[in-house]
């Protein structure tokens, strides 16, 4: 037995540009830039070797287990929801005996990034139980490429950066690279959480299929697409700014922009329920609200007065939805090996 290694990393809200970061669609949109927040609803995962070369992986949060006599025998099969990790254990694990447990605190579809984040955390605990190096820049490549076989289309960059660096984040996606850079102050972000409010609606979704349907609209050239991605460009870089102008007020009014920009193209990403709820939040004092995720989510994510908090948590509550935690990660990815 050796010593356990745990990996945990935030998952996060978008605030602007998603979609633009899923490759090619950022090149004919310069300057491509994506917007998000890491929170705390962590994904984490525990890696300990294990006599043998058996591999015992346990997803907490899902319920589920599967055993298998050695990496190469790897398959998901039986329990095709594990597999992303189970993917990427066989990419990226040493030929030993292994038991892993997984646990995202995100709710499943909840549009806040939780399978990257799983992703990137287990792709760190793998490469620390190896031995190998932890660059943030490669394990952002290897949970992106391995997640993106295990969904079976196109997947952006936003979520894995989220939960590789944590805090507030400008993504620019350019003609030779990748460039973040952080976006917002420690000081400024512990007083903007306070006006975070994050709502889960309890009916999750896959937004990787609205994603990929704006792909579709893009690569065929539908000019209604294409301008909607100017569009959500122009609020993107808007909405940068506001961040490092520490403008909670313009943050607001952008964060309405994207969402009225989305919903007008893909309408399916809400629902009469959905509209009625937002709109019954912002009569009570909500002063943006939008579903999470590039391609629609489980969750809202509003911005509030903090003295409407309460009644906005009531209200929510009410209408059958539920609050999460939502502090401000400003950490990223972290490591950790734990003797025993």
């Amino acid at each position: 037995m050796g010593d356990l290694i745990v990996a945990s990393a935030p998952t996060r809200i978008d605030f602007a540009g998603g979609t633009l970061d899923i490759p090619p669609l950022h090149l004919f949109h310069q300057p491509a830039i994506t917007v998000n927040v890491a929170i705390d609803l962590p994904a984490e995962v525990c890696v300990r070797r294990r006599p043998g070369r058996a591999i015992r992986l346990f997803a907490v949060d899902q319920r589920r287990q599967l055993l298998w006599p050695s990496r190469e025998k790897i398959s998901w099969t039986r329990e095709p929801f594990l597999e992303l990790v189970a993917r990427l254990i066989r990419s990226l694990a040493p030929d030993t005996g292994l038991d892993i447990r997984t646990h995202c605190r995100a709710p499943a579809g909840a549009g806040t990034g939780g399978s990257s984040a799983l992703a990137v955390a287990t792709a760190a605990a793998l490469a620390a139980v190896a031995g190998r190096r932890l660059n943030r820049p490669m394990l952002i490549e290897q949970a992106r490429s391995i997640e993106t076989q295990a969904i079976h289309v196109p997947t952006g960059y936003q979520d894995y950066y989220a939960a590789a660096y944590g805090g507030a984040s400008a993504i620019e996606f350019g003609l030779t690279g990748i460039r973040r850079t952080s976006i917002g102050e420690k000081r400024f972000l512990a007083g903007f959480e306070r006006h975070l409010l994050l709502v889960y609606l309890g009916k999750p979704r896959f937004s990787g299929a609205n994603n990929w349907e704006l792909f579709k609209r893009h690569v065929e050239g539908d000019r209604k697409t294409i301008a909607l991605f100017e569009a959500l460009k122009d609020n993107a870089v808007s909405m940068r700014n506001a961040f490092l102008k520490q403008d909670i007020a313009r943050i607001a009014d952008l964060l309405n922009r994207d969402w009225e920009i989305r919903r007008r193209a893909l309408p399916a990403m809400s629902s009469p329920s959905i509209d009625k709820l937002i709109r019954a939040l912002r009569r009570a004092g909500a002063i943006s609200a939008r579903v999470c995720g590039a391609g629609g989510g489980g969750c809202l994510a509003l911005l509030v007065e903090p003295d409407a908090r309460e009644r906005l948590t009531t209200l929510a509550e009410r209408a059958g939805a539920r609050t999460l935690p939502c502090t401000i990660n400003t950490r990223g990815l972290v490591v950790r090996r734990v003797k025993e």
